[in-house]
């Protein structure tokens, strides 16, 4: 079974991200120490990051950057609830840094096909040419 990191700091948003993805052992948390911290402390390997972009200190493009600094085609999907041109100019930056190898971006909201469709295509069949925005 495929281990997800989901990153969401919104409560309603993560316990309805988590029934979408009960079939997939997910490893939930709300901030992004708490992602750096449940990816190196694990007892099994990670398969895919999925972070809100806009969180309270880091965001989640920059737990992207240090989890790919390790492991750098480790797959990320992003979840924003804001189109790219209002995001903050460290965001739109830290994006860019981050590269679109592996990466999926889903506006919020999304249906819950799009999510997984997406899961699908970055840890299932990550050869797949794939719409790098959902």
């Amino acid at each position: 079974m495929k281990t997800l990191l989901l990153l969401e700091d919104e409560p309603l948003v993560l316990k309805l991200l988590l029934h979408v993805l009960k079939r997939f052992n997910v490893i939930a948390v709300t901030t992004g120490e708490e992602a750096l911290q449940a990816f190196h402390n694990r007892d099994r390997p990670v398969h895919l990051l999925i972070t809100d972009v806009r969180l309270p200190r880091l965001s989640g493009i920059q737990v992207a950057l240090r989890i790919r600094s390790e492991r750098p085609a480790f797959p990320v999907l992003l979840m924003s609830g804001y189109l790219a041109d209002g995001w903050r100019d460290v965001d739109t930056f830290d994006l860019e840094r981050l590269g679109s190898e592996s990466v999926v971006l889903l506006q919020k909201p999304f249906e819950t096909q799009a999510l997984l469709s997406a899961i699908y295509d970055l840890i299932v069949n990550p050869h797949a040419e794939i719409a790098r925005t959902a």
